[in-house]
């Protein structure tokens, strides 16, 4: 911080130039201290003349400004990456160097898609004012703070900021806020939750089929059944051996439609997802897929067939009969 003072006093020596103020000079070394004449007029007259004293304090040369750019503003722009262009900034002239560039920057552009939008810069605003303060003497201030808050004390922290007079609470967003207006915004809760209606209903499909044929592979092989329990295997042993039988082939099904399935859901649902303006959310749809609730499923959808197997393969049959019914002898 500076501090600045100034003391009038009688003219000690003429000017350099009648009426004219003398040149400043320094008075001692240490705290600046200048002493200079604003001139004089003649007896009968006067005037009022202005001295600007400037200051200019020895710093390092400024670091080299870099940016981050989308690709719309290097086509734009017709530059690439590793070139430096000029970009205007708070009114001046700064040039920047492109480092990288990125599909698109969160927080950039009009809210609904625009042909005059020329994409965006992502720059270090404390190298912007070092080389602003540098060349001109200026620098730019932030129109936004993004800040974090401590564990829990999210609506804490909104509220003391909304709470300010000069603030709208408008003009705070809060993250969790966002996404759960997001959450239930149409656009986005429709195709999720068609997703999730038709990934039961296809669950509940799957472990139908698998039950209908194990049942029906059953009775397939009633005879071959009917043959081992009269050469004297167990109905317990037989259960086990269709247990394990049907339980491979499931779980080879399974394996298969879980690694389709969530192909198809990381590739199709982030097409399907819109914000209210009816375009593509940046940053583009995170698909989580819980590896709990998967694995819940997935077990839930193997012990139907097997229950349904294992009951049918322990029901009491007369061996004597199914023999007969199917071309066979009984004594």
């Amino acid at each position: 911080a500076w501090t600045a003072g100034s003391e009038l006093a009688p003219p000690s020596a003429a000017p350099d130039a009648p009426g004219a103020p003398s040149t400043p000079r320094l008075l001692k070394p240490g705290p600046l201290a200048v002493e200079y004449s604003t001139g004089y007029s003649e007896a009968g007259g006067w005037k009022i003349t202005t001295l600007t004293v400037r200051l200019r304090v020895a710093q390092p040369k400024p670091a080299e400004v870099t940016a981050v750019a989308t690709d719309r503003f290097l086509d734009s722009s017709g530059a690439s990456t590793g070139q430096r262009v000029t970009v205007l900034i708070g009114g001046h002239d700064v040039p920047v160097r492109i480092v990288r560039s990125v599909r698109e920057l969160p927080g950039t552009g009009p809210e609904t898609p625009s042909a005059q939008f020329g994409g965006a810069l992502l720059v270090d605003l404390p190298a912007v004012n070092g080389h602003l303060q540098g060349k001109y003497g200026a620098s730019v201030a932030p129109t936004e703070w993004w800040l974090r808050a401590g564990p829990g004390r999210t609506d804490e922290a909104a509220a003391g900021l909304r709470a300010f007079p000069d603030t709208a609470p408008a003009q705070v967003l809060v993250r969790d806020e966002v996404a759960e207006r997001l959450r239930d915004d149409p656009f986005g809760a429709g195709p999720g939750a068609a997703f999730a209606a038709a990934t039961l209903v296809a669950a509940a499909l799957a472990a139908v089929g698998f039950a209908v044929s194990a049942a029906g592979s059953l009775r397939e092989r009633g005879t071959e059944f009917s043959v081992l329990r009269a050469l004297g295997a167990s109905r317990r042993r037989l259960a086990r051996t269709v247990a394990a039988e049907q339980g491979v082939l499931t779980g080879l099904a399974l394996l298969t439609g879980a690694a389709l399935g969530a192909v198809l859901t990381r590739a199709v649902i982030p097409l399907t997802v819109l914000t209210p303006q009816a375009t593509r959310p940046v940053p583009d749809v995170h698909v989580a897929l819980p590896g709990d609730r998967v694995a819940l499923l997935l077990a839930g959808m193997a012990v139907v067939p097997l229950l349904v197997t294992a009951a049918l393969a322990l029901r009491r049959t007369d061996t004597t009969v199914t023999l007969k019914d199917h071309g066979g002898t009984g004594r």
